[in-house]
């Protein structure tokens, strides 16, 4: 007889023993221990991919200084593109170093 596990914090026991196969003095028989292991697989997580190197370069990308860089770099070259030395190549300078 299988014993429901409905609210298991309010069973005895021995219907949790009965329910999970097992003795609470002795633990799992070798035997259980094997058959539960082949049903459901070792306890242990699964191991998420590791990153490729595309991804980890773009996430070098997104950080906040990185970010903070780029606008700078780009705000830069918007100033020097519409001022009054835009024909001046030396005046993206600094908006190239910054690239």
């Amino acid at each position: 007889m299988v014993v429901s596990l409905e609210e298991p914090d309010q069973k005895t026991e021995e219907e949790l023993e009965q329910h999970f196969g097992t003795s609470i003095a002795n633990g799992l028989t070798s035997a259980r221990a094997a058959e539960i292991l082949a049903r459901d697989g070792p306890n242990e997580l699964e191991k998420p991919p590791k990153p490729t190197l595309l991804m980890l370069f773009i996430l070098q990308l997104t950080g906040f200084v990185i970010v903070l860089l780029l606008i700078a770099a780009l705000a830069s070259i918007t100033v020097n593109a519409t001022g009054p030395n835009k024909d001046d190549i030396l005046s993206y300078t600094t908006g190239k170093a910054i690239f």
